[in-house]
């Protein structure tokens, strides 16, 4: 093994350990954010019956001394099979997070779930310590997206699930208190860990995988911290996952040499969805709703839609005819036909009723989906911009182009969207008022002293409203 890969590895290690750039107070509160849109997704599946499933699965682990809750539950698991539960929860609805520009993967639902059950196993970490270990497990995968996509991503892994376990895997091993031998030989068994793959989309498997790239990354930083080894190179030598994967190990030193500086999580193509689908679809969504809007057209003037994308898409949206509410999610004709008819897509969009009404059926005949070469295209090769052109029943023709779609740096969602998301995904558990009472309590996440104390008033507070009345989240509503 050439010492120049063992250094590299060494130094990437000691940088996720503490050795990297501090975060500021900007970035710090951007991940609560983030952590605040990721429990909401999460608790939006709490009812559902694969999650309930997957959770039955696993063995209560209360008075262990290391473990973690489902959030939303009083139920404490292992750490690796909360982070499995929590994982696929806040998955199944394809609303969390995600990455667009390198990574083409949902990073925060990997390295801030990794991050909150391992700062929910041990008291006096604070919020702080934890949305920082969140922000090292974002950065960590973008650097390795920088070194083997788009490849990595075109042939057909799930970056979510392979790049998450090595996100997670940095999350979790900081909070583990792992040195920078033990985060080196955790990022080692992690290499052996990530897999997943991109035909399960619009299956169980797509959230199971991403629930498992949580536990496998967690259960590196365990094992590492247990004391077992990897061996040096199994991340960055010339037969470790990043050459195996294709990646540039010319570009090595030059891209780990950058770690931080600056931190990728503020630069690069975060986005907070608006739509609990695909974001590959986006952009396609908001150009049906806002030519419906901006003219004033009623669906039942609209005699086709076509919509120009990037080829790369189509390999994304696989489904062109859904059978399930599952497929519909990976489907372009499915929720630019549920857009136009609804005039909104939003969680009860991917229903059967849904999925089985008739306007649905008849607009999704008359959607077309063109290759758009000309779509700009980032650092991951695929654009996720579109052109949307309305034919009407008159022949009249409207269009309109999306290049940044809701929720990136370059069209944020606002807070007031933003919660609006939030309540919406908790209405089956919590009233309004006190779902903006839990929403910022998220946001000060990062000013807590004992995370696992936080989380406390988190998990009274999203018990069903008619069940419990926690004082710290009593509103005027309640009395």
């Amino acid at each position: 093994m050439e010492p120049h890969f063992i250094e590299l590895e060494h130094g990437l290690a000691e940088m996720i350990c503490g050795g990297a750039p501090k975060f500021s107070e900007q970035e710090t509160n951007k991940a609560a954010r983030h952590f605040a849109d990721l429990v909401g997704v999460m608790l939006a599946a709490a009812g559902e019956p694969s999650v309930n499933a997957l959770a039955a699965l696993c063995l209560d682990a209360s008075g262990v001394s290391r473990s973690a809750r489902i959030w939303g539950s009083k139920r404490r698991l292992s750490l690796r099979d909360s982070a499995l539960v929590n994982g696929y929860a806040a998955h199944w609805h394809d609303f969390d997070d995600d990455e667009t520009d390198i990574t083409m993967a949902h990073l925060t639902v990997s390295a801030m779930t990794a991050a909150a059950v391992a700062g929910d196993s041990r008291p006096g970490i604070s919020g702080a310590a934890v949305l920082h270990a969140y922000l090292m497990g974002t950065e960590l995968a973008m650097l390795i997206g920088k070194l083997i996509n788009p490849s990595h991503y075109v042939r057909g892994w799930h970056a979510t699930a392979t790049l998450g376990t090595f996100a997670a895997c940095a999350a979790a091993g900081r909070l583990l208190n792992l040195n920078a031998d033990g985060m080196r030989n955790a990022l080692g068994i992690a290499a052996s860990l990530a897999s997943g793959i991109r035909s399960n989309f619009g299956s169980h498997a797509k959230p199971l995988q991403v629930g498992e790239a949580v536990a496998k990354g967690v259960f590196a930083a365990e094992s590492a911290a247990a004391g077992l080894h990897s061996t040096p190179g199994s991340l960055l030598g010339p037969q470790g996952y990043i050459a195996i994967q294709g990646g540039e190990l010319t570009r090595l030193q030059m891209v780990v040499q950058s770690f931080g500086k600056p931190y990728g999580f503020s630069n690069a193509g975060m986005i907070i969805k608006a739509y609990p689908c695909c974001t590959a679809s986006h952009s396609a969504i908001w150009g049906v709703l806002e030519l419906m809007r901006a003219h004033g057209i009623p669906s039942s003037e609209i005699d086709r839609i076509v919509c120009n994308i990037d080829p790369g898409v189509f390999g994304i949206l696989i489904y062109d005819r859904p059978r399930t509410p599952v497929e519909a999610k990976f489907s372009l004709p499915y929720a630019l036909a549920v857009a136009a008819v609804f005039g909104g897509v939003d969680i009860s969009a991917f229903a059967g009723a849904t999925l089985d009404d008739p306007a649905v059926r008849n607009m999704m005949n008359r959607v077309e989906a063109v290759h758009g070469n000309s779509l700009p295209r980032g650092p991951s090769g695929i654009s996720v911009s579109s052109r949307v052109a309305l034919i009407l029943r008159d022949g009249t023709r409207v269009e309109t182009y999306c290049e940044a779609i809701p929720g990136s740096a370059a069209n944020p969602l606002s807070d007031a969207a933003l919660l609006a998301k939030f309540k919406a995904c908790t209405k089956e558990l919590i009233s309004e008022r006190r779902a903006e009472e839990v929403f910022a309590h998220l946001l000060a996440s990062g000013e807590c002293d004992d995370f696992s104390k936080f989380l406390d008033k988190l998990m009274l507070a999203t018990v069903p409203f008619t069940q419990v009345r926690p004082a710290a989240f009593r509103s005027s509503e309640d009395a």
